[in-house]
């Protein structure tokens, strides 16, 4: 029982690995597909610059599992567990761990979905094909939803003061992020877009949805 809060932050630090890992390939082949790189370097300032922020906490969010994992939770303060190691929350982490790997592998399928479509920043003069089927029929961030749950089940697993700084500044960018994507969507796009916001939830699905006929 000992050795599970270790086991859950490495797995954990796994599958933060495959994703960023994956994300960087993604990136590498799609350049070569389209002729220009996903926007990893967005196209406009305001995207360069929460990048500043964003880039230490991915890193960080990489790191910090493998950390709990190698040295345990008996470490500087910043690196203590903020609650107590009990059998229960032993067993919190080891759901997590779990929860974060369906996350990943879902991920994945909307990886797939996306096509070449699949951007990282936006490009304020580019046009991309509008996906509202397979998982963004559901929520129109499913790849952002999902990450939020991938960081939220790492914090279970590692649930240190600096995880929990890492994992806020996660998901206030992504929901910044997707925000303005949505603002850029809607300009590119326009009404199509617009009905289907009405539709389809941010990251949450919607209950009462109208008939994905009526976005045409």
């Amino acid at each position: 029982m000992l050795m599970l809060p270790r086991l859950s932050a490495a797995a954990s630090g796994l599958w933060v690995l495959i994703y960023w890992g994956t994300v960087i390939i993604k990136a590498v082949r799609l350049s070569r597909k389209i002729g220009k790189d996903p926007n990893v370097l967005p196209r406009e300032k305001t995207g360069r610059s929460l990048r500043l922020l964003w880039t230490p906490a991915i890193i960080a969010w990489c790191i910090l599992p493998w950390v709990s994992a190698f040295r345990g939770f008996a470490a500087a303060w910043y690196l203590r567990a903020l609650w107590p190691m009990t059998a229960q929350t032993q067993w919190i982490g080891v759901v997590a761990t779990l929860v974060g790997l369906l996350a990943l592998i879902l991920t994945f399928v909307c990886w797939r979905q996306m096509g070449r479509s699949w951007r990282i920043g936006i490009d304020p003069g580019e046009k991309t094909e509008l996906i509202i089927l397979g998982a963004y029929r559901i929520v129109r961030h499913p790849i952002y939803a999902l990450s939020i749950i991938l960081m939220l089940c790492t914090f279970l697993t590692v649930p240190t003061l600096l995880m929990l700084t890492t994992a806020l500044i996660h998901i206030t960018l992504i929901t910044l992020e997707a925000l303005r994507e949505e603002q850029y969507l809607r300009e590119i796009h326009g009404a199509p877009y617009a009905a289907y916001c009405v539709r389809t939830g941010r990251f949450i699905p919607r209950v009462f949805r109208a008939p994905l006929r009526d976005l045409a």
